[in-house]
């Protein structure tokens, strides 16, 4: 019995030796990369009446996390990502869904934590990991006719199901945060000049501008 409780209690310390030793940034590196830059058609296409599709469609890498790791296997947790699409004259913003490209085979609990974030398991490897965003589906209204006495008509209502979301959104904000508590709620729809500071901004071009993306 005695020697079944010695054996189990090394066990038990060993699982905490390499649980802690995982948890430690030696042998441990990453570096980010940011998208300067991305085309309006990129994250708000447009798309002729009568389109089937309704909703949103996969969109543009924005960042980029590279993850370098020389010692033991490890969970990496990623940042939790909140990204606005902004209009700077209006002062008006939108959210856009973010996700990170990572493996559905890959758990989204962390070992060290009730943190809902997604976990990348890292081995003796180097793995770059990407952040996309969705594509809001922008729909084209046909000319409507005019006359010489004729006022210009408002557009036809969309068919129904459809929505049109705006456009003239000249950056995306992009608030990266390891924490995971309530008070990292970012409002899209109010941003103030004390959360544009904290985050990461993208220029969203017009079709035709040259060096658009890194």
């Amino acid at each position: 019995m005695n020697r079944n409780l010695g054996f189990a209690t090394v066990c038990i310390t060993l699982i905490v030796i390499i649980t802690l030793a995982s948890a430690i940034p030696f042998g441990f590196h990453k570096t980010e990369q940011l998208v300067n830059s991305i085309l309006a058609n990129q994250v708000i296409p447009v798309m002729e009446e009568g389109n089937t599709y309704g909703g949103t469609l996969p969109g543009p890498v924005i960042y980029r996390l590279t993850l370098a790791n020389t010692f033991i296997p490890r969970q990496v947790v990623l940042p939790r990502a909140t990204a606005c699409l902004y209009n700077a004259q209006r002062h008006q913003g939108m959210y856009v869904n973010t996700h990170w490209q990572v493996s559905t085979l890959e758990t989204t609990q962390s070992a060290f934590g009730s943190s809902d974030r997604p976990v990348v398991q890292l081995g003796r490897e180097t793995r770059t990991v990407e952040l996309t965003i969705d594509q809001f589906i922008r729909w084209k209204h046909p000319p409507q006719p005019m006359g010489p006495e004729t006022k210009a008509m408002p557009p036809a209502p969309l068919p129904a199901g459809l929505v049109d979301y705006p456009e003239g959104f000249d950056s995306l904000y992009l608030f990266l945060t390891d924490k995971d508590n309530n008070n990292n709620y970012i409002p899209c729809d109010n941003l103030q000049p004390v959360d544009l500071a904290m985050a990461k901004r993208i220029l969203i071009l017009n079709e035709g501008s040259k060096g658009v993306l890194v």
